[in-house]
């Protein structure tokens, strides 16, 4: 038995110009963050028959690949290249469709976990490169940031060239920064689903394309003041961005989104955001001292919203034998 361990991902600046539609022309900057929530994958070969059982929400056990219903596990079987006799177990800390980049964490621990178990080693770079090519063949409007921040780990910065060209690097942020930045900051459940894709297709409206480039500075913003230590531009940065976001599409945020992130704001949060595409998932916040976070965490508690532990996770995609 294999089990891969791929983290989730936090976008901090630059988000969406990344994808396709923007980056094509313009090229694209991410800033971001791989934190300990998981897509966990087993991987087993079955005892008593030759099929394909995948077991995600629901359950499928059929004689062909093609007969498969979830499109990533159908790619990643193909690229492989197993086509029978394999039982495959999804476990997820976070639910699709809540902004912390699944499809592209799900396409990188399956990757991960399905050539292990063929034997074949591949760096987490190529498992990065290998899951973005499969969202593109789906037609998915995604773009590098999630497979790429779930398969590295820890704080990478992406730079994406027009022609298609990639370089990526952890940048050095100071041990005291980054504790300041995960006892400062808010991380919130909202318990809201949406699909991503009609949002992210909503951004590659022209207005929407024209909103990037100044995020896209803001991006690069974010990051030097990661590096300088200076976290409450950060905050006040994040801000800028959540309002310039919310300009890209109506499906963004609600009216009941705009009033708890004001009150939040009022609470003592310089600035925040919902991670992702938005329109539900994750809020995250970041404050400017202990008490203003106290504060600002009993406004979102009160909105009815669950508060989850916001730690980092360093080392990416990682698979391992674990048969007893």
């Amino acid at each position: 038995m294999l089990i891969s361990r791929t983290p989730f991902r936090i976008s901090l600046g630059g988000g969406s110009t990344d994808l396709p539609s923007y980056c094509g022309k313009h090229g694209g900057f991410i800033f971001g963050v791989a934190i300990k929530m998981y897509m966990d994958i087993f991987v087993r070969t079955p005892i008593i028959y030759d099929k394909i059982d995948l077991q995600y929400l629901k359950f499928e056990s059929v004689d062909s690949i093609d007969q498969l219903q979830h499109p990533i596990g159908k790619e990643v079987l193909k690229i492989v290249g197993l086509n029978k006799a394999i039982s495959i177990y999804f476990k997820s800390d976070t639910p699709m469709g809540t902004g912390l980049g699944s499809s592209g964490a799900c396409a990188v621990g399956l990757l991960n976990a399905l050539w292990n178990y063929k034997g074949v080693n591949k760096t987490q770079e190529e498992l990065a490169e290998e899951a973005f090519q499969i969202t593109q063949r789906l037609g998915l409007p995604d773009g590098r940031q999630d497979p790429y921040l779930a398969a590295l780990g820890g704080f990478t910065v992406l730079e994406l060239g027009a022609d298609n060209g990639v370089s990526w690097r952890h940048p050095h942020i100071d041990t005291d920064t980054i504790k300041k930045f995960l006892s400062n900051s808010l991380f919130f459940y909202t318990g809201v689903r949406r699909d991503s894709v009609e949002v992210l297709r909503d951004q590659s409206r022209d207005r929407a394309l024209e909103l990037k480039h100044r995020m896209k500075e803001i991006g690069r913003q974010i990051l030097t003041a990661f590096e300088n230590g200076s976290l409450d531009d950060f905050g006040h940065l994040m801000n800028e961005n959540w309002q310039l976001k919310k300009e890209m599409s109506d499906k963004i945020t609600s009216p009941e989104f705009d009033a708890v992130y004001a009150q939040t704001l009022k609470s003592g949060a310089l600035g925040g955001k919902l991670i992702g595409a938005g329109g539900g998932g994750y809020f995250l916040f970041y404050c400017k001292d202990e008490d203003s976070r106290k504060q600002a965490s009993v406004a979102m508690q009160k909105a009815g919203f669950k508060e989850i532990p916001l730690d980092i996770d360093y080392r990416g995609t990682r698979s391992a034998d674990i048969s007893l």
